[in-house]
């Protein structure tokens, strides 16, 4: 073998061992930037579905979803509140034929909706007095179980005793049973704090949750009313007497198509599906298409889906000389959730 030959055999041998060094670098820094990647983007896509499952759970109370930001706080540390008529095209009212089953009027239309409401997260120290308190009278509220032992325990309490015994003692209704504990969080809602609590349950939406409001001591105190779902009936006493005058109720709504009895025109009638709070038993809402309520709603309820619920507070009544015991009229849509701040 020439020298020549030995010397262009070792070049080739050092051009090959080159490439191939250079090959694994780059196999190694792509592999490497192609990891790194994938757990950047599992770590956000966690972070959205954890965002996302907290928005579901406000939505399941009606109340908009705004993030605490980490830039410093303005002198105004209230939610925004805006109005329908500031997210939307301003809604020209319609009003409803001399022989319409609804009792609407042109002035009344533009408060029978609540207006929109966001709110604002605040930091929450899981580990401090007043957030361990609150969890400690939680199980001390569920331990016990005697309604008048609880009146302490809750919010409003002169109020709302009143109506716990309406609860407990004539619709004989009971408390719903929590699961596991799956999200908490504090929020300030119209200028009111909570402490938000979200448990795993067997109700329609999957979750139970639970607000705390301070109370005149400082201590969080259960806001008793949006826990049960309370309603100044129960459904089969709803559907048993037929108030035509309207019913204060919560219950869990959506879009729905059901058109029977004085109800059945669905080019007149927007229906909605009303859900008690245990799934058990429902009825069917209407009101006049075209109304800034059936539009307000449309709207409101777009988000839900054929099977998706939210939690609202109504007025409700049957027309007179009623045809059946499951179609009603949706007089006012007091609050878009069943938690009711001042």
């Amino acid at each position: 073998m020439t020298s020549g030959s030995t010397g262009s055999h070792r070049a080739f041998m050092g051009v090959c061992i080159t490439l191939c060094v250079i090959l694994s670098l780059t196999l190694y820094v792509g592999w490497k930037f192609y990891f790194f990647n994938v757990a950047n983007r599992n770590s956000l896509i966690e972070k959205a579905q954890s965002a996302e499952k907290k928005a579901q759970d406000l939505e399941k109370l009606g109340i908009s979803f705004e993030p605490a930001h980490t830039a410093p706080p303005t002198t105004s540390v209230l939610p925004k509140l805006t109005t329908s008529s500031e997210t939307a095209p301003p809604i020209k009212p319609t009003v409803p034929s001399a022989t319409s089953t609804l009792a609407y009027s042109p002035s009344q239309n533009a408060s029978l909706h609540p207006a929109e409401s966001s709110i604002k997260e605040l930091p929450l120290l899981e580990s401090s007095d007043e957030v361990v308190q609150a969890l400690q009278l939680l199980d001390q509220y569920w331990k016990t179980e005697s309604w008048k032992d609880r009146v302490p325990l809750v919010a409003h309490s002169e109020r709302v005793a009143t109506l716990m015994k309406d609860y407990y003692e004539v619709q004989g209704a009971s408390d719903p049973s929590p699961g596991a504990l799956v999200s908490k969080a504090r929020y300030q809602i119209n200028g009111t704090e909570i402490l938000y609590l979200s448990y795993a349950s067997n109700r329609p939406t999957g979750s139970l949750e639970i607000a705390m409001l301070r109370g005149p001591q400082g201590k969080f105190l259960v806001d008793w009313e949006s826990l049960t779902g309370y309603g100044e009936m129960s459904f089969q006493e709803l559907r048993t007497k037929r108030p035509t005058k309207p019913v204060l109720m919560r219950s869990y709504v959506r879009l729905f198509e059901y058109y029977n009895y004085e109800f059945s025109d669905s080019k007149k009638y927007l229906c909605i599906k009303l859900l008690s709070e245990s799934g058990d038993n429902s009825v069917y809402a209407y009101c006049e298409r075209g109304t800034p309520l059936a539009q307000w709603m449309e709207r409101d309820l777009a988000s839900t889906g054929p099977t998706g619920f939210k939690g609202y507070t109504m007025l409700i009544s049957f027309p007179p000389d009623a045809q059946s015991n499951q179609c009603v009229i949706l007089d006012k849509v007091v609050t878009q959730r069943w938690l009711s701040l001042p």
